[in-house]
């Protein structure tokens, strides 16, 4: 017989949101405006910034905690902020994350009580209601591999936008201050080899992400400079895997798309598919 969870309702730990910023104007008001509504009774707002040059700073000294800065790589900022913050619990955030009312925190926060070797809460991400239709198609593509890799039980799950429990993270040596571009995927590798446990949230976070083409296309070229001379070992997929889940789970996931849901967001599957095959290829011959 399964053992059900059980929740402890005075949980309230100290919970720190750490969030990396550059040039993060665009997104972070709405981010950090978000984390301070929580009806949450104790937490704190760290920013690691890289020398904006926009009004980023501006923005965070309104409602930030502390700020620090790094000129380094991301998983370099990832670690000042988990050094830095005083929380048993981390909500480690990108600076376009939006929580999408005032009690989800309290609601979230309540898995870590159950079970110590609970090292993640893992949230579902979704583009928010006004974004455009590329972006849309990013987040259904993502979710409909990310369902399958849980069915599966395969690849890594539980990279960053999620809650962390501070000690599991210090456990496993933190973040590679070495790796920019998945730096998130390298630490829940760790997380995953030492046994700690992730726990899927359904109750999703708003991603204000990927709004174009060619925001997509800049953010590939990055992604390719850490995974090509990775073979893929981030991922915890071998290449045969990962054209498989893009091709065959991504054609599936966009007939469903568009003939069951009515998601016309799903024509831009192929351009999708075509800029990340593109540009891994060319990375490839380089």
């Amino acid at each position: 017989m399964k053992k059900k969870s059980t929740f402890n309702p005075m949980y309230k730990p100290l919970v720190s949101f750490c969030i990396p910023t550059l040039n993060s104007a665009r997104t972070l008001e709405r981010c950090l405006k978000s984390i301070r509504n929580q009806n949450y009774p104790s937490f704190e707002i760290l920013i690691v910034d890289g020398y904006s040059l926009d009004t980023t700073l501006d923005i965070a000294r309104k409602y930030a905690d502390k700020i620090f800065f790094c000129k380094g790589p991301l998983g370099m900022a990832r670690q000042i902020s988990v050094e830095k913050a005083s929380g048993s619990i981390l909500a480690l955030f990108d600076s376009d994350i939006i929580i999408p009312y005032a009690g989800w925190l309290n609601l979230a926060i309540k898995y870590f009580s159950s079970e110590e070797k609970i090292s993640t809460v893992w949230p579902l991400v979704i583009p928010p209601s006004n974004s455009s239709m590329f972006a849309k198609c990013y987040s259904d593509f993502s979710n409909v591999i990310i369902f399958d890799r849980m069915k599966k039980n395969k690849g890594i799950i539980g990279g960053t936008n999620s809650l962390f429990r501070k000690s599991c993270i210090l456990d496993v040596g933190g973040f590679d201050p070495k790796i920019h571009w998945g730096e998130d995927l390298d630490l829940a590798k760790k997380l995953k080899e030492k046994k700690y446990k992730v726990i899927f949230y359904k109750d999703p976070l708003f991603h204000d992400t990927m709004r174009s083409p060619s925001e997509f296309l800049k953010k590939q070229i990055v992604g390719s400079k850490t995974f090509i001379p990775d073979d893929f070992r981030l991922t915890g997929l071998t290449r045969s895997q990962l054209i498989y889940e893009h091709f065959l789970i991504g054609f599936k996931g966009m007939l469903n798309g568009l003939l069951r849901e009515r998601s016309l967001s799903w024509f831009y599957y192929p351009l999708l598919v075509f800029i990340r095959f593109a540009v891994y290829s060319l990375a490839q011959i380089n």
